[in-house]
């Protein structure tokens, strides 16, 4: 069997069709100006922009999450390809039924493990489909049952068995049901518990597991079960270890835990301007669930559910990203008592040991619409994003968010081959070109040797220019587009200035996996306005880099140089980070000397000239930092605050200390490097990986 068949013996493909009257959910129009009346008609009884369109069908959506996510999940597996897992999800399809369109839709579904559909469209899906050309058949919604479920498991084992005969079959317990309202939370335990035969167990204590957050604890000892039999057998053959010493530094899945969190709620400025709920609708609380428990189920992963985002949250955000529009009149003080603020309201949310939870995995997957990573919780100085990698998904629009989390994501391997293209908007004739400029050609300096690494170029003057560009750049890896940003709340947007218009990417067209907006204010989120980085995501990226709020082009600059060369060195092997979330968080995490130093009144400080002059030595204060002085005394969780000391202890052995204390008692410093967000899957981005390296995984998996 090559790779392409095991590839669709595996990857199961479920399919959940609606009908639908009034809209073509692959056809989402961003609300701005233009749309506003045609929004607030159809969705003014919603937070998160759901369509009740898809309601009949999500009794189907938490059946499928009850079945098995592949087919490796319905098989006995060795502990190497357990280790091996890394983003493994139900892929499941939504998809609407056009009555008017109903012969498009034998075209669009390929190769079928299930479809399930409402019940007053079954029928006439049945007749155009046939279930013979499905694995399981064809469902109406009434019919889906705790039999019905342990049947489809058995089908699915024996049908992978029919291939690879050599497998044994894993099967649920006859205990194996559906599980009620307040039981699914455990949804994420099965696939690990039925491999060591643990799912009669799990449906034994379900009340003990949902309690107190119980069901966290039972994912972390499954998690040492794993590395207990991994331990047993490397005791007994040293050829195993060394294999799983590398196993483990490549897939850290079971050495280190990841966390899912919802965080649903809007803000105010949506709910008065666009009549958006001021409760969380229930059926748009059962989705968000349905996405947390699949995303959580996928990576093995702890899962929180928090309540809706206070309203405090948000005032707080959109009065600090209104505070940081003009550079000149930043109070860094009240920066930092913002961050903390929302930081004391975010941990006034989580319940008993879930700040401690926080605190220790070692990736964060967000679904809210607020920015998580800015707020400094209890017992930190920093702000979460320079502590854990996190990966973004917007709430809204909910339909969206639905049909992008459930569909199996690409990951992505950019170890081998890379092109970036740098698509320059900023007009010759600008101010900041020159900075521009520097910024271009000194990612030019740094991989112009670099095997397998490419760099292209291109001049945009108009969104003509830059949608000819993107067709005739398919093979790109990286877009990184130097703009000028626009940020108008009236209109409800945020989007890149190009020539002389404000495009919000809100065509049809070919985008990178990866996008990194140098751009101002292109992703605010404190009064919830449509964003070109949203856009992008939409448009096919898998993630995208975009900012809060205006920001500082020299710094931004020294960031994505920062960003390119840590690549570079991932690439090569001298890091243990592997994905652009560890990447980020590790630029964010380390940025805290480049913003203490630098003035926010351009220019060059006395502090960035201190560090970078040469003493009569030959020895450079900043090399002394980073290279001695800050080694193994960082803590991500006090980074700015630890800087701060060590950059002390230097100024004053070198007769500036009074004045560097003066200058930060007095001036403070700007965090801006927390102000930018990783929106979609930066964590399935590889730019190392021991395992696909051997592999063309490119656009595969």
């Amino acid at each position: 069997m090559n790779e392409f068949e095991l590839y669709k013996l595996v990857v199961y493909r479920y399919y959940v069709i609606f009908e639908s009257r009034t809209t073509d959910i692959s056809k989402y129009q961003p609300i701005v100006k233009k749309h506003v009346g045609a929004y607030t008609s159809r969705n003014n009884d919603t937070m998160h922009m759901w369509d009740s369109e898809l309601d009949p069908i999500i009794p189907a959506l938490w059946y499928i999450l009850h079945l098995p996510r592949n087919g490796f999940d319905t098989v006995s597996c060795d502990i190497d390809l357990l280790m091996h897992s890394h983003d493994e999800p139900h892929n499941i399809i939504v998809m609407p039924y056009i009555r008017e369109q109903k012969s498009a839709i034998k075209k669009l579904v390929d190769d079928p493990a299930i479809i399930i559909c409402a019940d007053d469209i079954f029928q006439e899906i049945n007749d155009i489909i046939g279930a013979e050309n499905t694995t399981l058949g064809i469902y109406k919604i009434s019919e889906l049952s705790s039999e019905l479920l342990r049947t489809h498991w058995d089908t699915l084992s024996n049908y992978f068995i029919a291939h690879e005969k050599s497998s044994e079959p894993c099967v649920v317990d006859l205990n194996f049901r559906l599980l009620k309202k307040d039981e699914r939370e455990i949804l994420p335990l099965v696939p690990l518990a039925n491999q060591f035969g643990y799912t009669k167990q799990l449906i034994e204590e379900i009340e003990k597991l949902n309690k107190d957050n119980n069901h966290n604890r039972y994912v972390l000892a499954m998690h040492h079960r794993v590395l207990e039999v991994v331990h047993e057998i490397s005791k007994r053959d040293n050829c195993f270890k060394k294999y799983m010493e590398r196993i483990l530094r490549e897939t850290p899945i079971f050495f280190f835990f990841l966390l899912v969190i919802t965080f649903p709620g809007t803000m105010g400025y949506q709910i008065r301007k666009f009549k958006r709920a001021n409760e969380l609708p229930e059926n748009e609380r059962e989705i968000i669930e349905i996405l947390g428990l699949h995303r959580a189920a996928a990576k093995n992963a702890l899962h929180i559910s928090l309540d809706g985002v206070p309203q405090e949250m948000y005032t707080e955000l959109a009065r600090l990203e209104e505070h940081c529009k003009d550079a000149r009149k930043i109070n860094n003080k009240y920066v930092w008592r913002s961050l903390e603020k929302i930081g004391k309201m975010l941990a006034e949310k989580l319940e008993g040991t879930q700040v401690d939870i926080i605190k220790q995995v070692s990736q964060i997957t967000v679904f809210s619409d607020f920015p998580i990573g800015l707020a400094v919780l209890p017992g930190c100085s920093a702000p979460l994003c320079c502590i854990k990698p996190i990966s973004y998904r917007t709430l809204t629009p909910l339909t969206r968010a639905v049909q992008y989390e459930m569909t199996k994501n690409d990951q992505i391997y950019l170890g081998k081959k890379l092109k970036v293209v740098i698509a320059e908007c900023v007009a010759k004739t600008d101010i900041i070109r020159r900075v521009c400029d520097g910024l271009t050609n000194s990612i030019l300096d740094i991989t112009k040797e670099q095997e397998g690494l490419n760099v292209i170029v291109e001049e945009i003057s108009s969104i003509r220019d830059f949608k000819k560009m993107l067709n005739s750049r398919k093979d790109a890896d990286i877009l990184l587009v130097s703009a000028h940003g626009n940020y108008d709340i009236d209109s409800n947007m945020a989007g890149l200035c190009i020539g002389d218009e404000v495009w919000m990417a809100d065509d049809d067209l070919f985008v990178p996996p990866v996008v990194l907006l140098s751009a101002c204010h292109v992703m605010p989120r404190g009064r919830g306005v449509v964003s070109v980085g949203d856009l992008f995501l939409r448009a096919g990226a898998k993630t995208v880099l975009g900012t809060f709020i205006p920001v500082d082009v020299y710094r931004n600059a020294v960031l994505i140089v920062r960003l390119f060369t840590e690549i570079i060195e991932v690439r090569k092997g001298w890091s243990n980070m592997r994905t652009l979330d560890e990447i980020w968080s590790h630029i964010v995490c380390t940025n805290s000397i480049h913003e203490i130093i630098s003035s926010m009144n351009g220019g060059v400080s006395k502090l960035e000239r201190w560090v970078n002059t040469r003493r009569k030595d030959g020895s450079l204060p900043q090399e002394d930092f980073k290279m001695k002085d800050s080694v193994g005394k960082l803590r991500c969780t006090h980074a700015y605050e630890d800087t701060v000391n060590i950059l002390k202890e230097i100024a004053y052995r070198d007769g500036i200390g009074e004045y560097y204390d003066a200058y930060i008692e007095s001036t403070g410093f700007f965090p801006e490097s927390v102000f930018y967000q990783l929106i979609g899957t930066p964590e399935n981005i590889f730019f190392r990986n021991d395992v696909m390296e051997d592999y063309d995984y490119k656009n595969v998996c």
